[in-house]
């Protein structure tokens, strides 16, 4: 009887863990057009712009490794982004999310004002991430 009490606790942990969720597939941001390719092989994750899906984003890579947590992921990458002079600059990103659920994934990533001729970058912030699986 003193087994079956002792395991009880172990068992009901086992139970409450958090269930992993799948990340792979194309996601789109909420708030613009922009897909991602999203894809997991181990603890590396790789997201990709899917071309066409932003005009202003010519090319968008970030690699990502698994946190501690379950869900988390972050990581750094670049992308190659079209100034409304037509000049292409590139710049460095990082990014932080969490798999919250299927088919939607939450975080932030940071982005730049730039200038449009030099791309000298003249500010650096964070935007939300809210993206809803598409496929």
């Amino acid at each position: 009887m003193k087994a079956i009490l002792l395991l009880f606790p172990l068992l009901f942990a086992q139970q409450q863990q958090i269930p992993k969720n799948n990340p792979n597939g194309v996601w789109k941001q909420s708030y613009t057009d922009s897909q991602w390719e999203i894809r997991l092989n181990g603890s590396e994750l790789q997201v990709k712009i899917v071309p066409g899906s932003n005009p202003k984003y010519l090319q968008y890579e970030v690699s990502m490794k698994n946190e501690q947590e379950v869900n988390t992921y972050s990581g750094t990458g670049f992308f190659v982004a079209k100034m409304n002079s037509g000049k292409e600059c590139k710049f460095t990103t990082e990014w932080r999310f969490i798999v919250v659920s299927g088919d939607r994934i939450i975080g932030a990533a940071s982005t730049v004002t730039a200038d449009q001729t030099t791309c000298e970058i003249q500010e650096r912030n964070q935007i939300q991430l809210d993206l809803m699986k598409q496929k």
